[in-house]
């Protein structure tokens, strides 16, 4: 019975295998990326409702795309209503390069702002990316008004 027993733990013993080294997340994200989704996001609200804003880019023909090098930014936002990115170019860093959470955003001709990852960068994944905004509401004294974000997610072109 005993000798049955350790039979059955030394088939349960895993096999570790090899996973190699970690990806170069700016080989990861030095693409030109095209916008497939973009919803907006109540986060004052206690269920976070939502709203697709991927139609109304639809409608309008285009959808917003940026290319990333790797140090540089540009935006291809002609014919489209909404900049997410501020400017049309500048320079952009991750916030930890080994494991980065955020993307500094500096546009040559807009203020610095930081965009939130939601999700890993390797070569093969989808890029998705969060924006915060805060509005004061109309009459609104006692608070930071609306605050909503805008989550993107990007497809390799």
């Amino acid at each position: 019975m005993s000798l049955l027993a350790l039979l059955g733990l030394g088939a349960c013993k895993k096999e570790l295998k090899e996973i190699g080294s970690p990806a170069s997340k700016v080989e990861g994200i030095s693409e030109t990326w095209e916008m497939i989704q973009a919803v907006q996001i109540d986060e004052k609200s206690l269920t976070r409702e939502s709203f697709n804003l991927t139609p109304f880019f639809i409608k309008q023909g285009k959808m917003p795309n940026i290319t990333f090098t790797a140090d540089s930014f540009s935006v291809d936002t002609a014919g489209v209503s909404i900049n997410f990115f501020g400017g049309t170019r500048g320079t952009w860093s991750f916030d930890n390069p080994s494991a980065p959470a955020s993307i500094q955003f500096v546009p040559t001709d807009a203020p610095a702002f930081t965009l939130n990852l939601g999700g890993p960068i390797r070569p093969g994944d989808n890029l998705k990316i969060s924006k915060l905004v805060q509005a004061p509401c109309k009459g609104d004294t006692d608070g930071p008004g609306s605050v909503m974000s805008f989550v993107l997610t990007f497809n390799r072109k």
